[in-house]
């Protein structure tokens, strides 16, 4: 498990409310009421900056030569490469900028972090706040829902600086973005090659995650009450998976091969059984609901999915990655679409 976190110091570099004990992976430094800024920082193994250098290379004959253009993105504590970069457009948005975007929030809006953490030796950067009791959702048979709001950052070009108004429900730490659309604003989200991180416009983001969660909590709400059968769930699935329901047990006519691969056949498996069977599954507002529909999928991305370890990392981070901005996070996208379109809820475009 230790390589599925930034271990490029010796320790891992993550922190969290509950430590060690309250995380998948068994590490951390726990987060305590009282912390600093500047203690966060340190705890999650962030005190440190990145920095463009000049990519040169050794020829046959052994001359030494730039390559113009281009330069690489290396941390200073370890002078580990992280990425590269163009010379020219590319600006770094550094580890403690993004932990330091709190503070103002932090002491006039009551919010806590959560956590805070580098992947992918670093590659990769990330805090996560509580929003607190004002971003909270209770459902019936107290399913609880809690809202956050999550910035983050690379240095290998993987992903944009952003910030992410989401949640997780407590009963199955399930996580799902808010709804952005209804409000008529995206997250914010700035690339590197726009210049120095925009405080201002963060803030602005920050701003409209009051509108994004009611919306988001209304649409739950009717999800809740709009009752499914077998059939429905059963169509459902196969939209968010992308397979024509008809498809199924055929084969093709000229190769004989089933239209619909095993490995499809076991992800759908593992939908249904994630919606009969899953952590909270049984709860009032989820059991035979769109909202159960909306969870099992959300389930499946966040905690059972096989994913492509592209990096190296591990499953997990894999994982991870994968349901905050890759396929996970597009088919959890699906099923809110589907779920809400099932309740009655119109997202706007």
């Amino acid at each position: 498990m230790a390589h599925e976190l930034d271990f490029s110091t010796g320790r891992a570099a993550i922190a969290l409310r509950g430590g060690a004990a309250s995380a998948w992976h068994g590490f951390g430094e726990a987060i305590e009421d009282g912390d600093t800024l500047a203690d966060i920082t340190r705890k999650a193994g962030l005190d440190w900056s990145a920095h463009k250098a000049p990519v040169t290379y050794r020829t046959a004959d052994g001359v030494e030569r730039g390559f113009r253009g281009v330069s690489v993105v290396y941390r200073d504590d370890t002078g580990e490469a992280l990425g590269t970069a163009s010379d020219a457009r590319y600006t770094i948005h550094q580890p403690r900028e993004i932990v330091e975007f709190f503070r103002d929030f932090l002491r006039a809006e009551g919010l806590s972090i959560e956590t805070a953490g580098a992947l992918r030796g670093g590659r990769v950067v990330w805090v996560l706040a509580n929003l607190g009791p004002d971003f909270r959702h209770l459902g019936p048979g107290g399913d609880d829902t809690q809202g956050y709001v999550r910035l983050q950052t690379s240095f290998d070009g993987s992903r944009a600086s952003s910030l992410v108004g989401t949640s997780i429900r407590q009963v199955c730490a399930n996580t799902e973005t808010m709804i952005e659309r209804a409000t008529g604003a995206r997250q914010y989200r700035q690339s590197h090659a726009s210049g120095a991180l925009d405080a201002r416009g963060l803030a602005a983001a920050f701003g409209l995650l009051g509108d994004q969660w009611r919306i988001t909590c209304d649409a739950w709400t009717a999800m809740q009450a709009r009752r499914v059968s077998d059939e429905e769930a059963r169509e459902f699935f196969c939209r968010v998976a992308g397979i024509d329901p008809a498809d199924i047990g055929r084969r093709d006519a000229v190769t004989g091969e089933p239209v619909v691969s095993a490995k499809a056949l076991n992800g759908l498996q593992a939908l249904a059984d994630a919606y009969r069977n899953g952590p909270g599954a049984q709860l009032p507002g989820a059991r035979a609901t769109a909202y159960g529909l909306l969870n099992a999928v959300t389930y499946y991305a966040d905690h059972a999915a096989t994913v492509r370890d592209t990096y190296g990392d591990g499953k997990h981070v894999a994982r991870l990655a994968s349901a905050w901005e890759g396929t996970g996070a597009a088919m959890k996208e699906r099923a809110r679409e589907f779920a809400a379109e099932l309740a009655g809820v119109k997202l706007a475009a």
